[in-house]
Protein backbone atom coordinates (compact mmCIF):
# COMPACT_ATOMS: atom_id res chain seq x y z
CA UNK A 1 0.00 0.00 0.00
CA UNK A 2 1.52 3.31 -1.10
CA UNK A 3 -0.15 5.66 1.38
CA UNK A 4 -2.76 5.87 4.14
CA UNK A 5 -5.17 8.74 4.87
CA UNK A 6 -6.46 8.82 8.48
CA UNK A 7 -9.59 10.81 9.37
CA UNK A 8 -10.73 10.95 13.05
CA UNK A 9 -14.47 11.66 13.32
CA UNK A 10 -16.41 12.91 16.34
CA UNK A 11 -19.80 14.63 16.03
CA UNK A 12 -19.00 16.14 12.63
CA UNK A 13 -21.93 14.81 10.60
CA UNK A 14 -22.54 18.28 9.13
CA UNK A 15 -19.07 18.55 7.56
CA UNK A 16 -17.95 14.98 6.95
CA UNK A 17 -19.55 14.34 3.57
CA UNK A 18 -17.81 17.36 2.05
CA UNK A 19 -14.50 16.27 3.57
CA UNK A 20 -14.73 12.66 2.32
CA UNK A 21 -15.75 13.86 -1.14
CA UNK A 22 -12.65 16.06 -1.43
CA UNK A 23 -10.34 13.34 -0.07
CA UNK A 24 -11.76 10.56 -2.26
CA UNK A 25 -11.53 12.74 -5.37
CA UNK A 26 -7.89 13.58 -4.61
CA UNK A 27 -6.62 10.09 -3.72
CA UNK A 28 -4.31 8.53 -6.33
CA UNK A 29 -4.27 4.80 -6.99
CA UNK A 30 -2.89 2.38 -4.43
CA UNK A 31 -3.94 4.12 -1.21
CA UNK A 32 -6.25 3.53 1.71
CA UNK A 33 -8.68 5.77 3.55
CA UNK A 34 -9.18 4.95 7.24
CA UNK A 35 -12.03 6.77 8.98
CA UNK A 36 -12.43 6.38 12.75
CA UNK A 37 -15.77 6.89 14.48
CA UNK A 38 -14.62 8.17 17.87
CA UNK A 39 -17.78 7.23 19.75
CA UNK A 40 -19.83 9.95 18.06
CA UNK A 41 -23.26 10.80 19.41
CA UNK A 42 -24.60 11.87 16.01
CA UNK A 43 -25.06 9.77 12.87
CA UNK A 44 -21.38 9.49 11.96
CA UNK A 45 -21.22 5.70 12.13
CA UNK A 46 -24.04 5.19 9.64
CA UNK A 47 -22.81 8.04 7.44
CA UNK A 48 -19.31 6.56 7.23
CA UNK A 49 -20.62 3.12 6.32
CA UNK A 50 -22.87 4.66 3.68
CA UNK A 51 -19.98 6.65 2.19
CA UNK A 52 -17.76 3.56 2.20
CA UNK A 53 -20.40 1.50 0.41
CA UNK A 54 -21.13 4.18 -2.18
CA UNK A 55 -17.42 4.51 -3.00
CA UNK A 56 -16.67 0.77 -2.98
CA UNK A 57 -16.83 0.34 -6.75
CA UNK A 58 -14.63 3.28 -7.72
CA UNK A 59 -12.14 2.51 -4.94
CA UNK A 60 -11.81 -1.15 -5.92
CA UNK A 61 -11.29 -0.24 -9.59
CA UNK A 62 -8.31 1.95 -8.72
CA UNK A 63 -6.69 -0.28 -6.10
CA UNK A 64 -7.89 1.85 -3.17
CA UNK A 65 -9.49 0.84 0.14
CA UNK A 66 -11.95 2.51 2.49
CA UNK A 67 -12.01 1.18 6.06
CA UNK A 68 -14.21 2.31 8.95
CA UNK A 69 -13.14 1.77 12.55
CA UNK A 70 -15.30 2.37 15.62
CA UNK A 71 -13.84 3.07 19.07
CA UNK A 72 -15.25 4.34 22.40
CA UNK A 73 -14.93 8.10 22.61
CA UNK A 74 -11.41 8.99 23.74
CA UNK A 75 -10.46 12.10 21.76
CA UNK A 76 -8.71 12.96 18.51
CA UNK A 77 -5.31 11.61 19.59
CA UNK A 78 -6.71 8.18 20.47
CA UNK A 79 -8.62 8.10 17.18
CA UNK A 80 -5.53 8.97 15.16
CA UNK A 81 -3.51 6.40 17.07
CA UNK A 82 -6.13 3.77 16.23
CA UNK A 83 -5.76 4.76 12.59
CA UNK A 84 -1.99 4.44 12.80
CA UNK A 85 -2.38 0.98 14.27
CA UNK A 86 -4.42 -0.09 11.25
CA UNK A 87 -2.43 1.78 8.57
CA UNK A 88 -0.44 -0.15 5.96
CA UNK A 89 0.72 2.69 3.69
CA UNK A 90 4.35 3.71 3.25
CA UNK A 91 3.31 7.36 3.68
CA UNK A 92 0.73 8.60 6.20
CA UNK A 93 -1.60 11.61 5.95
CA UNK A 94 -3.98 13.00 8.57
CA UNK A 95 -7.09 14.94 7.52
CA UNK A 96 -9.53 16.56 9.93
CA UNK A 97 -13.20 15.75 9.19
CA UNK A 98 -14.31 19.37 8.80
CA UNK A 99 -11.50 20.26 6.37
CA UNK A 100 -10.91 19.68 2.67
CA UNK A 101 -7.93 19.05 0.39
CA UNK A 102 -7.04 20.32 -3.05
CA UNK A 103 -7.33 17.77 -5.91
CA UNK A 104 -3.54 17.37 -6.13
CA UNK A 105 -2.77 17.39 -2.38
CA UNK A 106 -1.75 13.75 -2.05
CA UNK A 107 -0.04 13.41 -5.42
CA UNK A 108 2.14 16.50 -5.00
CA UNK A 109 3.13 15.68 -1.43
CA UNK A 110 4.04 12.09 -2.37
CA UNK A 111 5.95 13.27 -5.46
CA UNK A 112 8.00 15.72 -3.37
CA UNK A 113 8.90 13.01 -0.86
CA UNK A 114 9.89 10.56 -3.59
CA UNK A 115 11.94 13.18 -5.41
CA UNK A 116 13.94 14.05 -2.27
CA UNK A 117 13.91 10.67 -0.53
CA UNK A 118 12.28 12.54 2.35
CA UNK A 119 10.83 11.29 5.62
CA UNK A 120 8.24 14.07 5.72
CA UNK A 121 6.79 16.93 3.71
CA UNK A 122 4.91 20.13 4.58
CA UNK A 123 2.72 22.39 2.43
CA UNK A 124 1.10 25.81 2.67
CA UNK A 125 -2.61 25.94 3.53
CA UNK A 126 -5.78 28.03 3.36
CA UNK A 127 -8.16 28.90 6.21
CA UNK A 128 -11.77 29.97 6.29
CA UNK A 129 -14.32 30.38 9.07
CA UNK A 130 -17.23 27.98 9.00
CA UNK A 131 -20.14 29.63 7.20
CA UNK A 132 -18.06 32.56 5.93
CA UNK A 133 -18.59 33.20 2.22
CA UNK A 134 -15.41 35.25 1.91
CA UNK A 135 -12.39 33.86 0.07
CA UNK A 136 -10.15 31.77 2.36
CA UNK A 137 -6.97 33.26 3.78
CA UNK A 138 -3.77 31.69 2.44
CA UNK A 139 -0.89 30.99 4.80
CA UNK A 140 2.33 30.67 2.82
CA UNK A 141 5.37 28.79 4.07
CA UNK A 142 7.76 31.07 5.95
CA UNK A 143 10.83 29.53 4.28
CA UNK A 144 12.06 26.71 2.07
CA UNK A 145 11.98 23.61 4.28
CA UNK A 146 14.00 21.27 2.12
CA UNK A 147 16.63 19.68 4.37
CA UNK A 148 19.03 16.78 3.85
CA UNK A 149 20.08 16.15 7.46
CA UNK A 150 18.53 15.82 10.91
CA UNK A 151 20.71 18.63 12.28
CA UNK A 152 19.21 21.12 9.82
CA UNK A 153 15.67 19.93 10.54
CA UNK A 154 16.12 20.34 14.30
CA UNK A 155 17.94 23.66 14.02
CA UNK A 156 16.02 25.37 11.22
CA UNK A 157 12.48 24.02 11.25
CA UNK A 158 11.62 22.47 14.61
CA UNK A 159 11.98 25.83 16.48
CA UNK A 160 9.22 27.26 14.28
CA UNK A 161 6.66 24.91 15.84
CA UNK A 162 8.08 23.99 19.25
CA UNK A 163 8.10 27.21 21.26
CA UNK A 164 9.53 30.68 21.82
CA UNK A 165 13.18 31.29 22.59
CA UNK A 166 14.68 34.28 24.42
CA UNK A 167 15.64 35.60 20.97
CA UNK A 168 11.95 35.55 20.03
CA UNK A 169 11.14 37.45 23.22
CA UNK A 170 13.74 40.13 22.45
CA UNK A 171 12.35 40.56 18.94
CA UNK A 172 8.88 40.87 20.49
CA UNK A 173 10.18 43.68 22.70
CA UNK A 174 11.40 45.31 19.49
CA UNK A 175 7.88 45.32 18.05
CA UNK A 176 7.81 42.04 16.09
CA UNK A 177 4.74 39.83 16.40
CA UNK A 178 5.57 36.72 18.42
CA UNK A 179 3.94 34.46 15.85
CA UNK A 180 5.60 36.06 12.82
CA UNK A 181 8.21 33.33 12.50
CA UNK A 182 5.97 30.43 13.52
CA UNK A 183 4.44 27.71 11.40
CA UNK A 184 1.09 26.16 12.34
CA UNK A 185 2.07 22.77 13.69
CA UNK A 186 -0.94 20.90 12.32
CA UNK A 187 -0.35 17.27 11.37
CA UNK A 188 -2.86 17.75 8.54
CA UNK A 189 -0.50 19.81 6.37
CA UNK A 190 2.19 17.16 6.65
CA UNK A 191 2.97 13.77 5.13
CA UNK A 192 5.01 11.22 7.10
CA UNK A 193 7.11 8.18 6.27
CA UNK A 194 5.43 5.43 8.30
CA UNK A 195 8.62 3.45 8.84
CA UNK A 196 9.97 6.35 10.94
CA UNK A 197 6.75 6.43 12.98
CA UNK A 198 6.88 2.70 13.68
CA UNK A 199 10.63 2.42 14.19
CA UNK A 200 10.49 5.02 16.97
CA UNK A 201 7.01 4.16 18.33
CA UNK A 202 5.73 7.68 17.66
CA UNK A 203 2.13 8.29 18.64
CA UNK A 204 -0.13 11.20 19.59
CA UNK A 205 -0.13 12.07 23.30
CA UNK A 206 -3.63 11.15 24.50
CA UNK A 207 -3.22 13.20 27.70
CA UNK A 208 -3.08 16.46 25.73
CA UNK A 209 -6.19 18.23 24.42
CA UNK A 210 -4.55 21.12 22.55
CA UNK A 211 -1.32 21.19 20.51
CA UNK A 212 -1.01 17.42 20.39
CA UNK A 213 0.00 17.88 16.74
CA UNK A 214 3.00 19.94 17.80
CA UNK A 215 4.22 17.19 20.12
CA UNK A 216 3.74 14.49 17.48
CA UNK A 217 5.58 16.56 14.86
CA UNK A 218 8.43 17.42 17.22
CA UNK A 219 9.00 13.79 18.16
CA UNK A 220 8.89 12.76 14.49
CA UNK A 221 11.30 15.51 13.44
CA UNK A 222 13.83 14.44 16.06
CA UNK A 223 14.21 11.24 14.01
CA UNK A 224 13.71 12.52 10.45
CA UNK A 225 16.74 12.69 8.17
CA UNK A 226 15.27 14.43 5.13
CA UNK A 227 12.41 16.90 4.79
CA UNK A 228 10.60 18.29 1.73
CA UNK A 229 8.10 21.07 1.21
CA UNK A 230 5.48 22.12 -1.33
CA UNK A 231 4.99 25.89 -1.50
CA UNK A 232 1.41 25.62 -2.80
CA UNK A 233 -1.59 25.83 -0.44
CA UNK A 234 -2.92 22.28 -0.85
CA UNK A 235 -4.89 21.90 2.40
CA UNK A 236 -8.04 23.83 3.40
CA UNK A 237 -8.71 24.39 7.13
CA UNK A 238 -12.19 25.18 8.47
CA UNK A 239 -12.29 27.16 11.72
CA UNK A 240 -15.43 26.48 13.75
CA UNK A 241 -16.63 27.66 17.15
CA UNK A 242 -17.27 24.11 18.40
CA UNK A 243 -13.72 22.93 17.67
CA UNK A 244 -11.21 22.17 20.42
CA UNK A 245 -9.09 25.24 19.64
CA UNK A 246 -12.08 27.42 20.54
CA UNK A 247 -13.82 25.36 23.23
CA UNK A 248 -10.95 24.25 25.51
CA UNK A 249 -9.69 27.80 26.34
CA UNK A 250 -13.20 28.68 27.57
CA UNK A 251 -12.75 26.15 30.38
CA UNK A 252 -9.99 27.64 32.53
CA UNK A 253 -9.26 24.47 34.48
CA UNK A 254 -8.96 22.28 31.37
CA UNK A 255 -6.82 24.90 29.66
CA UNK A 256 -4.40 25.24 32.59
CA UNK A 257 -4.06 21.48 32.98
CA UNK A 258 -3.31 21.21 29.28
CA UNK A 259 -0.72 23.99 29.58
CA UNK A 260 1.07 22.12 32.37
CA UNK A 261 1.02 18.85 30.45
CA UNK A 262 2.51 20.59 27.42
CA UNK A 263 5.35 22.01 29.51
CA UNK A 264 6.07 18.55 30.94
CA UNK A 265 5.92 16.98 27.47
CA UNK A 266 8.35 19.56 26.07
CA UNK A 267 10.74 18.65 28.87
CA UNK A 268 10.43 14.97 27.97
CA UNK A 269 11.19 15.72 24.32
CA UNK A 270 14.18 17.85 25.32
CA UNK A 271 15.54 14.93 27.31
CA UNK A 272 14.90 12.63 24.34
CA UNK A 273 16.83 15.04 22.12
CA UNK A 274 19.84 15.07 24.44
CA UNK A 275 19.18 18.65 25.56
CA UNK A 276 19.01 20.14 22.07
CA UNK A 277 15.62 21.80 22.63
CA UNK A 278 15.88 23.58 26.00
CA UNK A 279 16.81 26.95 24.51
CA UNK A 280 14.10 26.65 21.85
CA UNK A 281 11.23 26.82 24.34
CA UNK A 282 12.79 28.77 27.25
CA UNK A 283 10.61 31.77 26.45
CA UNK A 284 7.53 29.53 26.30
CA UNK A 285 8.23 28.31 29.85
CA UNK A 286 7.95 31.85 31.18
CA UNK A 287 5.02 32.86 28.96
CA UNK A 288 3.14 29.77 30.17
CA UNK A 289 3.87 30.65 33.81
CA UNK A 290 2.62 34.19 33.15
CA UNK A 291 -0.55 32.82 31.60
CA UNK A 292 -1.20 30.56 34.58
CA UNK A 293 -0.62 33.56 36.89
CA UNK A 294 -3.14 35.56 34.85
CA UNK A 295 -5.75 32.80 35.08
CA UNK A 296 -5.26 32.66 38.87
CA UNK A 297 -5.36 36.44 39.43
CA UNK A 298 -8.39 36.95 37.18
CA UNK A 299 -10.17 34.02 38.89
CA UNK A 300 -10.69 32.14 35.65
CA UNK A 301 -10.02 29.06 37.78
CA UNK A 302 -11.00 28.39 41.41
CA UNK A 303 -8.44 30.05 43.76
CA UNK A 304 -7.19 26.77 45.20
CA UNK A 305 -6.71 25.32 41.69
CA UNK A 306 -4.96 28.47 40.51
CA UNK A 307 -2.45 28.25 43.37
CA UNK A 308 -1.89 24.55 42.71
CA UNK A 309 -1.34 25.10 38.98
CA UNK A 310 1.22 27.83 39.66
CA UNK A 311 3.00 25.70 42.25
CA UNK A 312 3.26 22.79 39.82
CA UNK A 313 4.54 25.05 37.05
CA UNK A 314 7.14 26.77 39.23
CA UNK A 315 8.41 23.43 40.52
CA UNK A 316 9.53 22.43 37.00
CA UNK A 317 13.33 22.78 36.61
CA UNK A 318 12.98 24.10 33.05
CA UNK A 319 10.62 26.85 34.22
CA UNK A 320 12.88 27.87 37.10
CA UNK A 321 15.90 28.07 34.80
CA UNK A 322 13.96 30.07 32.24
CA UNK A 323 12.71 32.54 34.84
CA UNK A 324 16.28 33.22 36.00
CA UNK A 325 17.48 33.93 32.46
CA UNK A 326 14.38 35.59 31.01
CA UNK A 327 15.24 39.00 29.47
CA UNK A 328 13.34 41.99 30.89
CA UNK A 329 12.55 45.22 29.09
CA UNK A 330 11.17 48.63 30.12
CA UNK A 331 9.01 48.39 26.99
CA UNK A 332 6.97 45.71 28.75
CA UNK A 333 6.86 46.90 32.37
CA UNK A 334 3.92 44.72 33.41
CA UNK A 335 5.65 41.63 32.00
CA UNK A 336 8.84 42.56 33.85
CA UNK A 337 6.97 43.05 37.13
CA UNK A 338 5.10 39.76 36.76
CA UNK A 339 8.33 37.88 35.95
CA UNK A 340 9.98 39.32 39.08
CA UNK A 341 7.00 38.12 41.12
CA UNK A 342 7.28 34.66 39.58
CA UNK A 343 11.03 34.56 40.27
CA UNK A 344 10.38 35.25 43.93
CA UNK A 345 7.57 32.70 44.06
CA UNK A 346 9.78 30.14 42.33
CA UNK A 347 12.49 30.58 44.94
CA UNK A 348 9.89 30.04 47.65
CA UNK A 349 8.41 26.94 46.00
CA UNK A 350 11.85 25.35 45.47
CA UNK A 351 12.75 25.51 49.18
Amino acid sequence: MKYSVIIPCYNVERWLGRCIDSVASAMPEGGELIAIDDGSADGIGALLCGLRDSLAGTFAASGRRFSVLSIPHAGVSAARNAGLGAAEGEIVFFVDPDDEVEPDFFSKMIAAMERDGADCCICAFKTRRDGDAAAPREDALKADYSFAGNGDIVEKFLPRIFGYSFGDIRRWYGGECLFSGREMASACRMAYRRRVIERHSIRFDESVELYEDMLFNARFLLHAERMSCVREALYRVTERASGAMASVPRDGTRYCRNKLRLLAARGELDAESGGRLAHVYAGTCVLSALELLSFAVRLRVPPRDGAAFLRECLSMPAVRRALRGFPLSPRRPFVAAAVLILRAASAFVSR
